[in-house]
């Protein structure tokens, strides 16, 4: 009688066990962008020429004005059909630029703040 109750014992504790293993989700890109930490920034905004028409494919790029620099999650974003793109950076000091072709603007300076959205408009030549 007793074998039983034992042989029950021990499946159910094998099974709460295993029950409390579990396995890390993956990430793919199309899972949606984590809020913003207290800690993050956005930083968006447009790219246009001399005429300022929207640029389409420029590459932007920041470069943190900070000391020890913050590091950067990219290489670069691309601008959309509108011109415009869209960072999540470390809040704090950068200055983004614009490239299309053999073209580079000039910079521009932004301070993010952390939990907010700056707005920063690159030109090209």
């Amino acid at each position: 009688m007793r074998r039983p109750l034992r042989m029950r014992a021990v499946l159910l504790i094998g099974m709460l066990v295993l029950g409390a293993c579990g396995r890390e989700s993956g990430t793919s890109d199309q899972d949606p962008q984590p809020p913003l930490t207290n800690t993050q920034a956005t930083v968006t905004g447009v790219v246009v020429d001399q005429g300022g028409r929207p640029v389409d494919g420029a590459l932007v790029q920041p470069k943190s004005l900070d000391s020890p620099p913050l590091p950067v999650p990219e290489l670069a974003v691309f601008s959309g059909p509108d011109g415009r793109y869209e960072w999540h950076l470390a809040a704090g000091r950068y200055e983004f630029t614009a490239t299309k072709d053999d073209r580079t603007g000039p910079p521009s300076e932004v301070t993010a703040g952390a939990g907010a959205t700056a707005q920063v408009e690159l030109h090209l030549p």
